[in-house]
């Protein structure tokens, strides 16, 4: 049994409270006030305590669009190499992800795939890999961004069949761009067999892309970045998104999206309808210099990772970086920046009932910030991580 006292945990009703967290079996067993016995304990279990001097404690941070870090991307990793991922997002404060693999052959895709598989059950993990993100190739070539057009397909049920059986009980979120041949039906048939979608690299005009939501698309991915901008008589597929019921996910890092163009969409959304991301690649943690990605020379400099003609190429931020720039773009307070990198891409990934805030019966998944907003401890699975 962990025990984290006298400490202050953000509840799932987004205000911090005293209180002493008790993990049992990589679950939250109780929360108690401060001084409490933590409920029966068996004879001679082990208890570590830890004094949290009344630091906060959030819900380990989850990462839903995340193309790899510090020289792996998880398109071409091997199962260690993800497994060395999973370390390096937990010491950032992210207890879960989905590795996100890019536009490439169907084979190439099932290969990433059954790696990431793999390195979810390997011992010595950090950050959970509870599913996998799948962008490409089911996109619109006129908005392919860095994706390599020659291996955009467009959707077939069996694609999807396939990549249930490879994962198994894991998540599969897709993006898919639904103005394409049979973008629509895919959709539904992803969503009706267990699957989530978002909408992304796409061209769809706002009617194709409501349609996408009625579908069952749940987000929309990196908005404003590969779609349709809005216009005041054409709101496009941006406008869909700013004000349909789906969730938006928003890179994190002010280069992407312009910091008041993101205080815009958080407050047109509301904190509850934005999913932080980093959309990261494989430069993040390592810094300036040349990389290869998806096919495509890419450079880092100045903390923007761009393709040679100056299209951006992905992320090198982290997630709790992202939610402090969201606090600061957008004059957000804590609570609602990290329920944006918790709750919602729990909840738009069907894993709210157990990850995504901090309660009992759900996962150990915990991060206790000092007075800075730094990442103190990381707890995933109920094991202290750092």
């Amino acid at each position: 049994m962990i025990i984290l006292k006298n400490g202050r945990y953000l509840s799932a009703q987004g205000e911090f409270l005293e209180g002493d967290i008790c993990i049992e079996d990589e679950t939250i067993k109780s929360i108690v006030k401060p001084g409490e016995p933590p409920g029966s304990v068996s004879d001679g279990e082990a208890i570590q305590v830890y004094d949290l001097e009344g630091k906060r404690v959030i819900p380990g941070l989850i990462d839903m669009h995340t193309h790899g870090a510090i020289g792996y991307d998880v398109s071409v990793a091997s199962a260690e190499e993800i497994c060395e991922l999973t370390r390096y997002y937990s010491d950032r404060g992210v207890t879960s992800f989905f590795p996100t693999t890019i536009t490439t052959s169907r084979e190439n895709i099932k290969a990433a795939l059954r790696n990431i598989k793999e390195a979810s059950k390997m011992e010595g993990r950090g950050a959970s890999i509870d599913g996998v993100h799948i962008e490409g190739p089911f996109i619109n070539a006129e908005k392919k961004g860095t994706h390599d057009p020659d291996w955009i397909v467009t959707p077939r049920k069996s694609d999807y069949d396939e990549y249930r059986e490879i994962m198994g009980d894991l998540k599969i979120h897709i993006t898919v761009a639904p103005e394409i041949e049979g973008g629509m039906e895919f959709i539904d048939y992803v969503v009706k067999n267990g699957g989530t979608v978002g909408i992304g690299h796409s061209d769809s005009d706002y009617d194709m892309a409501l349609e996408g939501i009625r579908a069952g698309a749940s987000v929309f991915t990196h908005l404003f970045n590969a779609m349709v901008g809005i216009h005041h008589r054409e709101p496009g597929t941006v406008g869909a998104a700013l004000s349909g019921d789906a969730y938006v996910e928003i890179i994190g890092d002010g280069m992407h999206i312009h910091p008041a163009v993101v205080k815009i969409a958080i407050h047109a959304k509301g904190p509850e309808g934005v999913v932080l991301v980093t959309d990261s690649m494989h430069a993040a943690g390592h810094g300036q210099g040349e990389y290869d990605f998806g096919g495509y020379k890419i450079v880092i400099e100045g903390g923007v990772a761009k393709q040679e003609d100056g299209t951006l190429a992905g992320s090198i931020i982290n997630l709790m970086d992202a939610v402090k720039n969201a606090m600061k773009f957008a004059g957000l307070s804590l609570e609602d920046a990290v329920a944006m990198a918790t709750i919602n891409p729990a909840k738009v990934l069907g894993l709210y009932d157990r990850i995504g805030s901090i309660e009992p019966g759900k996962r150990g998944d915990l991060v206790v910030l000092d007075e800075n907003l730094e990442v103190n401890m990381v707890f995933c699975r109920g094991s202290r991580q750092k």
